[in-house]
């Protein structure tokens, strides 16, 4: 199959608002009348299993492409190698995991759509390979979760996204690793006339190392971007986040906004960029860390750029610790100390939550919760 008939089944111009409750109960129902049992749950893990390849069916209808990307390369080549070109990454020819997740023109898909990758035998190199595209006038809301059930392992990660014109898409991902893990991850991004990309990205735990590389081009009029990142270093992890912007079309805004909790020997460094090469354009950057340990290490690193005189690019950017005012007057409300600092981590991490859905917003508050525990 190629792109034309991928796109065949949705109408030129109408807009089509899909549920994910209903889809997700129509796959399950399917696979309990095959005499399985199943429960509905957070996510679905890709796979082989009848469950995902249920969903897939049923997403199909509404002509959105929810594969394994072995399988998208196997039936729907030409798509994957037109979208490939366009944002300019190469998806490689034997992956051993990822997904093709193609929404078409005018499909509104507003409940988030779960995908979780495993590594799952003791030093596997997983490489993954994902493409996101969501065509023009269409929305996706899209989490994902990488995670390790073993010590130690690579996890290589390769993924393009394309937003077509007056498209949207909120992605977020959650890391979830061991602490002998080893991560390279990068995407690409390309946004067109009035398009709008938020990402949320979020590290729960400790690794060996991670290389994580983000490029934005906004090569629209009027495209938006905004980036949120929450990195926790905890144990020895070695840890360098690096996210690009590239303000290409007129009128075209981005925000790069980072919070970094550095404890015990963990090394981080964040590295964020806005480059503006059009008129009319705007670029914020805002990178915070927060020292917990004597130990360990953070570097922020906010860079801008500019070649024309119509834009206004600015940032901000601080590293510090707790303050003892701070803590001293928490505690005079009747905290104890452990609780006042967990109030202080929370407020400090907590970003970006307001600017998801209601679903991946509990998710989200959750893992915050979690990880503002004094010894988290």
């Amino acid at each position: 199959m190629g792109t034309a008939t991928s796109r065949k089944n949705v109408e030129v111009g109408k807009v089509i608002e899909v549920s994910m409750e209903d889809v997700i109960r129509k796959a399950l129902e399917k696979v309990s009348s095959l005499g399985l049992e199943v429960q509905k749950g957070g996510s679905f893990l890709i796979d082989e299993s009848v469950v995902f390849k249920a969903l897939s069916s049923e997403l199909r209808r509404y002509g959105i492409l929810y594969l394994d990307i072995r399988e998208a390369l196997d039936s729907y080549r030409d798509l994957v190698e037109e979208y490939s070109r366009r944002i300019g990454v190469k998806i490689p020819e034997k992956p051993s995991g990822g997904v093709l997740f193609y929404v078409p023109e005018g499909v509104k898909l507003r409940e988030p759509i779960y995908t979780c990758l495993a590594i799952s035998k003791p030093g596997f190199m997983q490489k993954v390979a994902n493409l996101y595209v969501i065509e023009d006038g269409g929305e996706a809301v899209t989490a994902k979760g990488c995670l390790a059930y073993v010590r130690e392992g690579a996890h290589v990660g390769l993924t393009g996204v394309y937003i077509g014109k007056g498209a949207r898409l909120v992605s977020v991902m959650l890391h979830n690793w061991t602490p002998k893990v080893t991560v390279t991850s990068y995407t690409k991004v390309l946004t067109l006339d009035n398009a709008e990309l938020y990402e949320y990205y979020i590290n729960l735990t400790p690794l060996h190392r991670i290389r994580y590389i983000v490029d934005i081009l906004l090569k629209g009029v009027g495209a938006k971007a905004r980036s949120d990142m929450v990195v926790i270093g905890r144990g020895s992890s070695d840890m360098m986040y690096k996210v690009n912007a590239r303000l290409l079309g007129k009128g075209s805004s981005a925000e790069l906004r980072s919070r970094v909790l550095g404890r015990e020997k963990s090394k981080i460094v964040t590295k964020a960029s806005i480059t503006a090469s059009a008129p009319e354009t705007r670029g914020h950057i805002e990178c915070h860390g927060l020292l917990l340990s004597q130990d360990a290490e953070i570097s922020t690193v906010p860079t801008l750029h500019s070649s024309i005189p119509e834009t206004m690019l600015t940032h901000e950017a601080s590293i510090g610790r707790i303050s003892k005012e701070a803590l001293d007057y928490l505690m005079a409300k009747g905290f104890t100390e452990e609780e006042a600092i967990s109030l202080i981590v929370r407020g400090f991490i907590e970003l970006g939550i307001d600017k998801l859905p209601t679903r991946l917003r509990e998710l989200i508050a959750r893992a915050v919760d979690t990880i503002a525990k004094p010894g988290m």
